[in-house]
């Protein structure tokens, strides 16, 4: 467990973002956030097995944004693997600085920096993560660009994002029937002050469809990609986290 310091300053956060959603429940949704590394620990246990692929101490690994750590620590002290990110908000930055130094791990090996220009050398990852994090950026194809940039030639990129061309939006925790993404996103944020909800944190979303991110894979010419469909044996285990969609991008020689 971190320190009471570290624990506050996570609690604090959350509950923030998650009354950004006008979730009624923050206060609780924000205290879970502790355990993260519980989850984080489940998701590589399942992407490992969809994949074919062991996690260990003679990859580097990097998060593509790192948001508040979870992820590298079940990368470092799970697998050993060499765990490095990227992360632009000033209060997840401080939250990933105050861990990796409760746990020892390498500080400098993180950067507070936007995905669309990666200070980090090319071809030099075996995988690099971007989990719930694309729907975010300004640019979608530069931010792949820079990511397809630092993966190694043979290396692997997992994306996973929401589907907006689905009747749900993950952030706000509505199911059903938010307005999909083939309608003007007027109707999304009428839909939003009807229900009483806080619709200034949608403004800062990316509605990225299938269709939308298939178009953008498209033009690169030095990739391979497939979508990873959820089987029945993974239904249960993620029956909160979807619809979203999920690629797997393995770099490779240009044509």
């Amino acid at each position: 467990m971190y320190s009471r310091e570290l624990q506050n300053k996570i609690i604090d956060y959350y509950k923030d973002y998650y009354k950004s959603c006008g979730l009624k429940d923050y206060a609780e949704r924000a205290r879970a956030r502790l355990k993260e590394e519980t989850l984080e620990k489940e998701r590589m246990e399942r992407l490992q097995e969809i994949l074919g692929v062991k996690f260990n101490s003679s990859q580097k690994h990097f998060i593509f944004g790192a948001g508040t750590a979870g992820l590298a620590v079940v990368l470092k002290e799970e697998y050993g693997a060499d765990v490095y990110g990227i992360e632009p908000s000033k209060e997840e930055f401080e939250i990933i600085q105050m861990k990796m130094k409760e746990r020892g791990i390498d500080l400098s090996h993180f950067k507070k920096e936007y995905g669309e220009n990666i200070s980090f050398p090319s071809d030099y990852f075996d995988f690099v993560h971007c989990f719930t994090v694309l729907e975010h950026v300004q640019d979608v194809k530069k931010c792949i660009s820079e990511m397809i940039r630092i993966t190694k030639k043979g290396g692997m990129i997992y994306i996973n994002t929401p589907n907006y061309a689905a009747f749900e939006e993950r952030h706000y925790k509505i199911r059903f029937p938010f307005p999909p993404a083939y309608l003007p996103r007027f109707f999304s944020y009428l839909y939003l002050i009807l229900r009483g909800r806080p619709y200034k944190f949608l403004k800062t979303i990316t509605f990225l469809t299938e269709k939308r991110l298939n178009r953008v894979l498209n033009d690169f010419n030095n990739i391979v990609w497939l979508r990873i469909y959820i089987s029945k044996k993974f239904r249960g285990f993620l029956r909160k986290s979807y619809p979203n969609q999920e690629v797997l991008i393995k770099k490779a020689n240009a044509k």
